[in-house]
């Protein structure tokens, strides 16, 4: 495949050859920096996000925990509501009770509508109200959410689970939301009322980022280092010419590689992984993420880019 002609190209001075890989130490120690976590929302959709917290409080039985987010694997929440809700459950629910059928029938729809996060007030009014209206009007409306909820949304407990690598409490999680980043929204709110569970997919802590090399442009000067993974700092570019898809030439910028592939934004800076290939053949092109690649047939090297987790 005919491929236009390249000059040689020589990164002055460029010492990565002299240090050792970025390594993916295990001590989880130090301070992690914004882990990457897969949340599963109450609705049952779900999204990749990374965590702008440093540690999160429990209360236990046992008195209150601080633990860092740095040990944290997973997180099982309980049964919980914002403050507004819980008032609101509470009015519609004393509102059952009221001399005014108008007032009775609206708490009831305000309550329907509410599903499983009026459910555990309706239960408990059904079982222990000692107005016949209210154990009535409450225990149709539980009923009715009962035949289209499922049954685990209803028995969730009042409890939330923190798993770490050797230990896992119980107990309430302080906050009632955590900041968080989304590649797509940028800096974004995560309700814990709204949250099923969270699982911890990957962390950056100090140490590593410390050790993350300059963009080095295109990668000509690793070709010798086939296997050997490096950790980069970029800021998103699309100057330069892309040859390849998941898979570049050497001599592809990394900057505009990590933008081709989704990594980060034009203008953006972030931490990419990158494993250095030997000789390749069949690079394919693509348009991603508004830069578009060639392809090629074959080259003496080759790198992979990936999200540094």
């Amino acid at each position: 495949m005919f491929r236009p002609s390249r000059s040689p190209r020589r990164l002055a001075a460029l010492v990565v050859l002299a240090v050792a890989p970025a390594v993916w130490p295990q001590d989880t120690r130090h301070k992690v920096v914004e882990p990457l976590v897969d949340v599963k929302l109450a609705d049952e959709s779900s999204m990749k996000l990374r965590l702008c917290e440093d540690r999160l409080d429990l209360e236990t039985k046992f008195g209150k925990l601080s633990v860092p987010l740095a040990d944290v694997r997973k997180i099982e929440f309980g049964f919980r509501v914002s403050d507004d809700m819980a008032k609101q459950i509470e009015q519609a629910v004393a509102n059952l009770g009221s001399s005014q059928y108008r007032v009775r029938e609206e708490a009831g729809s305000v309550l329907f509508s509410l599903r499983d996060k009026a459910y555990p007030a309706l239960a408990k009014t059904a079982a222990e109200a000692t107005d016949p209206e209210m154990v009535k009007r409450a225990g149709e409306i539980a009923d009715r959410i009962k035949a289209l909820v499922p049954e685990s949304k209803l028995t969730q407990p009042d409890y939330d689970t923190v798993t770490t690598d050797d230990c896992k409490f119980t107990g309430k999680i302080l906050k009632q939301q955590f900041k968080a980043k989304s590649f797509t929204f940028g800096e974004v709110t995560l309700k814990l009322a709204d949250t099923a569970h969270l699982t911890v997919i990957g962390t950056l802590c100090e140490k590593e980022l410390a050790a993350a090399l300059p963009d080095p442009g295109p990668l000509t000067a690793l070709q010798r280092d086939v296997g050997k993974t490096y950790l980069f700092r970029v800021t998103g570019a699309t100057a330069g010419t892309l040859w390849g898809t998941e898979t570049y030439t050497l001599d592809t910028p990394l900057a505009a590689a990590a933008v081709h592939m989704g990594l980060v934004k034009t203008g953006q800076t972030g931490y990419v992984k990158v494993t250095v290939l030997g000789p390749w053949t069949n690079f394919t092109g693509s348009t991603r993420n508004g830069l578009t690649s060639s392809s090629y047939l074959n080259y003496p090297g080759a790198y992979k880019v990936a999200r540094a987790d």
